[in-house]
């Protein structure tokens, strides 16, 4: 049970950097 928190909170983590760094990205594109 305690293992499947922590693997979905990894993939939460994961998806939040990707985004944020697609976001960074965009903006310093659009700069």
């Amino acid at each position: 049970m305690r293992n499947k928190t922590i693997q979905k909170i990894v993939v939460y983590v994961m998806l939040f950097t990707m985004l944020v760094s697609t976001l960074m990205f965009g903006l310093t594109m659009f700069m």
